[in-house]
Order: C-alpha cells, then sequence, then structure tokens
C-alpha cells in the first residue's frame, strides 16, 4: 500500500505556470507603480501606466483563476483593475498631493500616528512623538518614521470611496440606501484600519531589520493591503447582495388541498 502510495504521480495544476507568471506580472506591475509614484509626470511614465496597467490586468486574471480556492473572487478581477488605474491617475493627475495638502490630510495623518503609537506601546516599543515624527532609541535599527497624510491610508481610502462607485452601480439597486451606507462606512473603517496596521508592521519591520527592509515593505504593503480589504469587501457585498435576490426570490411552499 505504501509502495503504490510512493509510486503514484504528483499531479501538478494545470494552470500552475499561469499562476507563476500571473504573480510575477502584478510584482512587475506594482514595481512600476512605485517608481512612477516616486517620478515627477511625463509622457514617458504616461505611456508605460499603460503597460502597467495591462500586464496587471493579465497577471491578476490569471492568479485570480488558476486557484480554485479563489473561485469565489473571480467577480472581483475587474475591481481590481480599476482601483489600479485609480493608483496610476491620482498620481498622474496630482489628485493625491492636492488632497493631501487640504486640511483633512494632517487630521488623517495625526490619528494615524495616535493609533500607531498606542499599537507601539501595547507592544512594549518605546517610542517618542514629534508631529508627523515617531522617534525610537536603541536597539531600533531606524532613528524615525514620518509618517505623512499619503502614507496614513488617505490615498486608500480615496481609491475605496471611488471602488465603492462600482459597488453601487453593480448592486446598488438590490442592496438600497441604509444597506450602501452600512457598507461605506464599514468598509471605510476597515480600509483605514487596514491602513493603520500596514504603517504599524513598517515600523516593526524597519526597527528589528533595518531601513532597507522597511523600504521593501513599504513599497509592496499598501497594495497588498489595499487590494485585499477591496476583494473581501467586493465579495461581501456580492454575497450579500446575492442572499437578498435569493431570499426575495425562493418560491413559498403552499399545500394543495
Amino acid at each position: 500500500m505504501i509502495h503504490k502510495i510512493l509510486r503514484r504521480p504528483i499531479s501538478m495544476p494545470v494552470q500552475s505556470w499561469k499562476i507563476a507568471l500571473g504573480s510575477i506580472l502584478i510584482l512587475i506591475s506594482l514595481t512600476l507603480l512605485r517608481f512612477y509614484q516616486l517620478s515627477p509626470a511625463s509622457f514617458f511614465w504616461i505611456g508605460l501606466m499603460g503597460f502597467g496597467v495591462a500586464i496587471f490586468a493579465v497577471g491578476s486574471r490569471w492568479v485570480i483563476y488558476g486557484f480554485k480556492m479563489l473561485s469565489g473572487y473571480r467577480d472581483m478581477w475587474p475591481i481590481l483593475c480599476v482601483a489600479i488605474v485609480l493608483a496610476w491617475l491620482l498620481h498622474g493627475t496630482g489628485l493625491e498631493d492636492y488632497l493631501a495638502n487640504t486640511p483633512v490630510g494632517p487630521f488623517f495623518s495625526a490619528l494615524t500616528v495616535y493609533a500607531t503609537v498606542l499599537l507601539l506601546h501595547v507592544s512594549n516599543i518605546p517610542v517618542s512623538v514629534t508631529g508627523e515624527t515617531l522617534s525610537f532609541g536603541p536597539p531600533s535599527l531606524i532613528g524615525g518614521v514620518q509618517v505623512t497624510p499619503l502614507c496614513a491610508g488617505f490615498l486608500s481610502l480615496l481609491m475605496f470611496i471611488a471602488a465603492f462607485s462600482f459597488v453601487i452601480l453593480d448592486v446598488g439597486r438590490e442592496l438600497g440606501v441604509a444597506r450602501l451606507t452600512f457598507l461605506l462606512l464599514t468598509g471605510a473603517i476597515v480600509t483605514f484600519a487596514a491602513s493603520i496596521l500596514r504603517v504599524f508592521i513598517v515600523i516593526i519591520v524597519g526597527i528589528y531589520y533595518g531601513l532597507d527592509a522597511l523600504s521593501e515593505v513599504h513599497t509592496f504593503l499598501g497594495y497588498v493591503v489595499f487590494l485585499t480589504v477591496i476583494c473581501l469587501f467586493w465579495y461581501a457585498s456580492l454575497s450579500w447582495s446575492n442572499s437578498i435576490k435569493t431570499s426575495t426570490t425562493c418560491p413559498t411552499k403552499t399545500q394543495n388541498i
């Protein structure tokens, strides 16, 4: 019996190469987006934007449709593409910097600093605060970090609100105003909480592993967290909408007399 099991060939998923290649394309796209955000807008980056969005669309589709465990998330593929387009456009139009310089930006920054300091105290990590700057002493491998409005989840919140408009277009009629309001508030709170958790994780990585590790995590973790939140939110919205449809269209049982 054991001999038969050992000789049994290990079956690999047919889509495994697409999943691997799709993951690489997503990583390349997010890397291009990061360099794009660190550079001034130009015709070169506008052209590169189309390429970055295209490879993200292909890569995310291969990953989502390749994994059986993600079969319930396949309806999220269009919203992921919309989210990545918004990330490019917010920088290309300068809208992110404009909104970050409004009074709302510093408010989000201060709120994130307060919540992050609370998490650091709970984790027994000493920290001192001066405005948006968090400073750390030995044995920390970094001297401090600055939490700007864009780092504080302000951009993620803008992208979530923009993505929420697609929820309204898709399932707004079935959910109604009250449920949509609940989803909007819940999604906004979860998105902002996820951004706070991201800042906390980035700081922890910097404290224990240094500035280079902090930069790497800072580059990609925000996109991973945001896209994950968008997927979960979209899935919850669709599930809620489908349950409402089922409850309203389910025929009632009658007894013939």
